[in-house]
């Protein structure tokens, strides 16, 4: 999804956007927002339901649903399994949105989703746990094409960060 963005930043359809860093161009102005870590989501039945913390090495074999490809989480799963020598257990694939929570919930298998996707399922028959030892963490960049643009609604996005819109 991250191509797709900043594809249409380069053409001039988009003005700014909100992207994986690791998306980000040298060609592009970017700033760094925030970083987060990975979680596992679970159905609320799953024999995990009484740990704090799972690690990767836990999941790999576990049935995984992910997001169709250009995914950049899809990829740092499979870059993180494939560094334990694993292949992911990919066992159905889900356009974007919030379709793969629903998957997980009829106990098709299990996702890894940011932290920010998985803080927000509680109304939901899941649970979330952080993933101690996912290698990288997502890093989330404000993009434009132009400097200046990019620096006022920094400043702009930092002036008002702690208030409620």
């Amino acid at each position: 999804m991250n191509l797709l963005f900043r594809t249409a930043l380069e053409e001039g359809r988009l003005d700014v956007v909100l992207i994986d860093t690791l998306s980000t161009k040298e060609t592009l102005w970017s700033w760094e927002l925030f970083t987060e870590p990975y979680y596992a989501v679970f159905p609320i039945d799953h024999r995990f339901r009484s740990r704090k913390t799972v690690q990767l090495v836990d999941l790999c074999k576990e049935p995984l649903i992910v997001h169709q490809a250009p995914c950049d989480t899809r990829r740092r799963i499979k870059e993180q399994m494939d560094s334990l020598g694993y292949k992911p257990n990919i066992i159905s694939e889900v356009a974007f949105g919030d379709f793969i929570f629903g998957a997980v919930m009829a106990g098709m298998g299990i996702t890894i989703v940011p932290e920010i996707s998985a803080k927000h399922i509680d109304h939901q028959q899941l649970f979330a746990l952080p993933i101690i030892d996912f290698g990288k963490k997502r890093s989330i960049s404000l993009a434009t094409k132009n400097a200046k643009l990019g620096l006022k609604l920094y400043q702009f996005l930092a002036k008002h960060a702690n208030e409620k819109i």
